[in-house]
This record gives structure tokens, C-alpha cells and sequence, in this order.
């Protein structure tokens, strides 16, 4: 079974390399801690590519990883660079280590051409409960977070997001019932000061296909909104 997810994990990634050009990097922080950096760019590019942070769910390894990375292709197809980080110590460690994520951000700047906005956050399912979460500890080093779905993580304060730009989007026949949950994330990340995009997807399950239209639509919102 893990030969399979290995295989599966080895497809999508060669995937994405036939549409990107890929790296695999390792930062060390906190003590030695070393986190494994998958980093994708574009190939035809006219200017520095927008950086987008994949956050993956559950024990946040390759493995968990490779769900999301449908999404990541979408992300590099639309021009952004996308880096994957690799947690080195199970699905938490993003989370209780907050000091990793501006470590990272320094690393991912002083190591690329990038264009200088802020980076976007974004995940599927536990991942964009993640991206929500490392957002709220530092809301003012992102553009943006995109959540398909996700919801909110006890383990995260959601106080002060200074009008962070957030794209929410839940499946209506939701398998775990985050559905139900649409109307409190909402209201807590209004009042908490997010911009928040939420909605749920027709017939959706907890994964689905996201309507390109719309989401490509908030992308050039944000572009355009030159978050301070």
C-alpha cells in the first residue's frame, strides 16, 4: 500500500515537472530541525512569479502531500511559483512552532526571484485548515489564504487578521458535516477583520472540483489589491 502512494506520490510530481520547473530543497531551523521544500516555477514567465505556500493536512509528509498538489498545478499553470513544505516532526508542527513559518518566508526570498508581494497561503481539507491557522499567527505576512474547505483550528486565535483576504470554499453534502460549520467560520473571521469570499459548492462532497471562473476571479482581485 505504500509502494502504491509512493508510485502515485512519483506520477503527480513528474506531472507537475513537465508543466514547472521543480526543486527539492532543505531548510534547517529551530536547532537543526530540517524541512524538506518542494519548489515549483513556471516555465514561461515575463516577470517574477507570485508566491504561493502549499500547506499539506494530517501528518503533513510526501504522502499527505500528494492530494493536494491538483491545485499546486492549477497555481503554476496560472504563473505562480508554489512551494511545498515538508514537516520533519508530524502534522502539528507548523502550528506549535510559529516562529518556523517567517524563518521560511526569509529563506524562500533570499533563495528565489520572486515577485515582492506577499505570499498566499492555501490548502485542502486539514491543509486549509492549516493555511488558516499559520495565518492567524501572523496575518500581516500574507496576501491571501485559500481554503478548499476547511475550517477553523482550536489550536489557532482568530483575533486581529487585518482584513486578510480569505477564499473559503465547502462542499454542501460535506462527508464530515463542515458544512454545518459555514455560518460560525464566517462570522468569527468577519469578526475578527478577515475579507472573507465563503461559499458552498453545489453537490460537492468534501472534495471537489472548484469553478475555475470564480476562483480566478478572486486571484485578479487579489493581485489588484496591493495588501499592505
Amino acid at each position: 500500500m505504500r509502494l502504491s502512494r509512493l508510485l502515485t506520490l512519483t506520477a503527480i510530481l513528474f506531472g507537475l515537472l513537465s508543466a514547472a520547473q521543480a526543486a527539492e530543497e532543505k531548510v534547517f531551523l529551530n536547532d537543526g530541525d530540517a524541512i524538506k521544500l518542494y519548489f515549483f516555477t513556471p516555465q514561461l514567465s515575463s516577470e517574477p512569479p507570485r508566491l504561493a505556500i502549499l500547506i499539506s493536512g494530517g501528518s503533513n509528509d510526501e504522502y499527505m502531500a500528494e492530494v493536494q498538489y491538483w491545485i499546486g498545478k492549477e497555481m503554476v499553470n496560472r504563473g505562480w511559483a508554489i512551494a511545498v513544505p515538508i514537516s520533519p516532526k508530524g502534522g502539528d508542527y507548523f502550528l506549535e512552532e510559529t516562529d518556523v513559518f517567517p524563518k521560511l518566508l526569509d529563506f524562500i526570498a533570499s533563495s528565489h526571484t520572486l515577485h515582492p508581494s506577499k505570499p498566499l497561503l492555501f490548502g485542502v481539507s486539514q491543509g486549509g485548515s492549516a493555511a488558516l491557522a499559520i495565518a492567524a499567527q501572523n496575518p500581516s505576512l500574507y496576501s491571501g489564504v485559500i481554503a478548499t474547505p476547511g475550517r477553523l483550528s482550536k489550536k489557532a486565535d482568530f483575533k486581529d487578521l487585518g482584513g486578510l483576504p480569505i477564499y473559503l470554499r465547502i462542499g454542501e453534502k460535506d462527508s464530515f458535516y463542515w458544512h454545518k460549520q459555514l455560518p460560525e467560520i464566517v462570522n468569527t473571521l468577519h469578526g475578527a477583520g478577515a475579507n472573507v469570499d465563503a461559499g458552498l459548492v453545489t453537490n460537492g462532497k468534501h472534495l471537489f472540483q472548484l469553478d475555475w471562473q470564480d476562483f480566478d476571479s478572486w486571484l485578479e482581485k487579489l493581485k489588484q489589491s496591493n495588501r499592505p
